[in-house]
């Protein structure tokens, strides 16, 4: 895979995502981008870096630990899926675990799109 591959920005995503970096995140996507979630909650429809990265920090820097167990960006056609699943700690709910895959379109190295659905924070033993 070269660095400016379609999977390569959904592996730079996956990166950011793993080190809560939400600078990194934002830098993933195009300035116009578009970011839909399907949640166990309500649909989200965001607009720009900005407001993506705002989504990815409140899903994932409230909890108090947190590892990505499974991860991947997959080229299908002219889009690439990216899926991870990822365990985390909340500070009132205990250990949850949760999936999201989402699939991107990118044009020159950026996330101009991309759909998501998410598992939703499921209840999960600690890791041993």
């Amino acid at each position: 895979m070269t660095p400016d591959t379609p999977t390569a920005a959904g592996e730079r995503l996956l990166d950011a995502i793993a080190a809560r970096d939400f600078e990194r995140v934002a830098a993933c996507f195009a300035a116009d981008s578009s970011f839909r979630v399907l949640t166990p909650g309500p649909l989200r429809e965001l607009t720009g870096p900005d407001e993506t990265a705002a989504r990815f920090r409140a899903w994932l820097d409230g909890l108090e630990e947190f590892e990505v167990l499974e991860r991947d960006a997959v080229a299908i056609a002219d889009r690439i899926r990216i899926r991870y699943r990822f365990r985390g700690r909340d500070p009132e709910k205990g250990w949850r675990l949760n999936e999201h895959t989402g699939y991107a379109a990118v044009k020159e190295g950026a996330i101009v799109s991309m759909i998501v659905t998410c598992a939703g924070f499921r209840p999960t033993a600690a890791p041993h």
